[in-house]
């Protein structure tokens, strides 16, 4: 393990402009829960408003402002694992948002979480199709029809793994990983970076929805290009950059500040942080509770 946030810690894991940032109205609309958390004292809580409300930037984001949160930088010829606990409420993934996508979590080098260097997880469209795309949302993490290559042209697959069947044109909850409302699901991610701008990299990601001790996998892309911020990417700075920075964050890019329905407040949480450099086990289920012991029982 290289670092773990448990969200319990109300002073240091919550503070203002340090690790909560506002929305691009001003206002601070992420913190502690202390009532809906998967584990230990709370989890991070993001409001989502009705409008109106600031647009893209709706509730703030959760980061550091600096490279410090990964404990170290993984650049070429690295693998990185993380894991978090992820629960969206039903207003959140049935409100369409105008066909907006909102992101969950995005992978980063220091601050910049719009560039080469930058993996996104969101849904689909208004969907709750779980998807994840790099380059700024340029690319998303799909491959050709049997799994083995990237590409950006239909026919592709919009999610591989356990769901081979979730093709672009037929993606529907039968065919596809869907985010389930309300459900505090594990997400799982294994980052292998090969060299950069070099088809030799793989994305993984899985999901445990709560109760199950096992991943089903939903997004597999091997022989993926993955670039530097700075190129070029065989010489400094570039080819010493890498991920050491994550954001969590509802953003969603186009949303206008009228767009979501009337009277209503989506949430999101997060909770149970692991980043490491090596595999992170499946979660446990709940052990079923002991039956008690019979009474009125004499031992002869």
């Amino acid at each position: 393990m290289v670092k773990c946030y448990a969200f319990d810690d109300a002073v240091n894991d919550f503070v203002h402009n340090v690790n909560v940032f506002p929305d691009a109205a001003g206002a601070f609309r992420a913190g502690m829960d202390g009532s809906v958390k998967a584990s230990g004292a709370g989890s991070l809580r993001f409001d989502l408003p009705p409008p109106p409300h600031a647009g893209a930037n709706i509730s703030g984001s959760w980061t550091l402002q600096n490279d410090t949160l990964f404990g170290r930088t993984f650049s070429e010829n690295s693998t990185f694992y993380i894991q978090f606990r992820q629960r969206l409420s039903p207003e959140m993934t049935s409100n369409s948002w105008n066909g907006s996508t909102w992101k969950t979590v995005i992978f980063h080098y220091n601050n910049a979480t719009c560039a080469a260097i930058e993996l996104t997880s969101s849904n689909y469209y208004g969907s709750p199709l779980a998807q994840m795309n790099t380059d700024c949302g340029a690319r998303g993490m799909y491959t050709t029809l049997d799994g083995l290559l990237w590409t950006a042209s239909p026919p592709l697959l919009q999610q591989q793994g356990d769901f081979m069947l979730c093709a672009y044109g037929a993606t529907t909850a039968a065919n596809c990983f869907y985010w389930k409302p309300n459900d505090w699901t594990t997400v799982y991610y294994k980052i292998h970076i090969g060299t950069w701008d070099q088809p030799n990299s793989t994305i993984e990601v899985f999901a445990a929805v709560e109760g199950t001790t096992t991943y089903k996998q939903y997004i597999k892309v091997p022989n993926m290009r993955l670039s530097c911020n700075s190129d070029p990417c065989t010489a400094a700075p570039g080819k010493q950059q890498g991920y050491n920075n994550l954001t969590f964050t509802p953003y969603m890019t186009a949303l206008g500040a009228n767009d979501g329905p009337a009277g209503v407040t989506a949430h999101m949480w997060i909770d149970e942080l692991i980043i490491s450099t090596s595999p992170i086990p499946a979660p446990q289920a709940a052990l079923a509770p002991r039956p008690m012991p019979p009474t009125g029982v004499t031992v002869r």
